[in-house]
C-alpha cells in the first residue's frame, strides 16, 4: 500500500530535466529566423547557433532584468515577455500570436531546473 502512495514522487523524480535543445526547438528557432531576433535588431541576437544559451544566461534585458535567472522563472524577462509582465518593453513575443501555455511552461520548467544545457 505504500509502495502505491509512493509511486508518483518516484515518477516525478524520475523525469529527465527539459534540456536547452528542447527549448531551442519549441520556441528559439522561430525567433533565430525572424527579422527582429535573426537579425539583431530585437535587443536579443538569437540565431540557433550554440552561442544562444550563453546570451540567454549572461545578457539583460534593456529594463535591465536578466533575461534568464536560473532556477527562478518568475524573474526572468524572457518569461515575462511570452507571458507579459509590468517590466517588458514592447510588445510580447512572439509578436501576433502568442505561445500555448504547454510551450511556455516547457521554458519556465527549463529555468526552473536551473536552466542546463
Amino acid at each position: 500500500m505504500r509502495a502505491l502512495l509512493l509511486l508518483p514522487l518516484l515518477t516525478a523524480c524520475a523525469a529527465e530535466p527539459v534540456a536547452f535543445q528542447t527549448v531551442s526547438d519549441n520556441v528559439i528557432a522561430g525567433c533565430a529566423f525572424s527579422s527582429c531576433h535573426g537579425s539583431g535588431t530585437g535587443g536579443l541576437t538569437l540565431d540557433g547557433s550554440a552561442e544562444d544559451h550563453t546570451r540567454l544566461l549572461s545578457g539583460e534585458s534593456v529594463t535591465g532584468v536578466p533575461y534568464v535567472v536560473p532556477g527562478d522563472p518568475d524573474a526572468s524577462y524572457l518569461v515575462h515577455k511570452l507571458e507579459g509582465g509590468p517590466d517588458i518593453e514592447g510588445e510580447l513575443m512572439p509578436p501576433g500570436t502568442p505561445l500555448d501555455e504547454e510551450t511556455i511552461n516547457l521554458v519556465r520548467d527549463w529555468i526552473a531546473e536551473g536552466a542546463g544545457e
